[in-house]
């Protein structure tokens, strides 16, 4: 269990976790060698990707992290539902129209 401050402190390492999950899919997750030699005169390249990380197992983990971020977000929904304040008010009273005197 954790209070209402701990998981909205949670929540933003875990929005940055996903941010650097998804960077790392999008962009790092291959490297690229490159390759030149020299065949039948002319001077030729070869470019190979090797994945570095399992995409699926990255994209395993980031959707786990946005699991855990909406049982957070429903958390703190429900206890603030429930959670009363201590202050009192007659809206009916504080949204009345104002009643000016008439200048003639």
């Amino acid at each position: 269990m954790a209070t209402i401050n701990e998981a909205m402190v949670m929540q933003r390492t875990i929005r940055d976790r996903i941010n650097s999950l998804s960077s790392l899919r999008n962009a790092n997750s291959t490297r690229t060698r490159t390759m030149s030699y020299l065949g039948g005169g002319e001077p030729k390249e070869q470019v190979t990707i090797e994945p570095q990380y399992d995409v699926r197992d990255l994209d395993a983990k980031i959707v786990e992290l946005e699991g855990m971020m909406f049982k957070i977000d429903v958390s703190i929904k429900r206890a603030n539902a429930k959670t009363e304040i201590g202050v009192e008010f007659d809206i009916d009273k504080i949204l009345e129209p104002i009643k000016a005197p008439v200048k003639e």
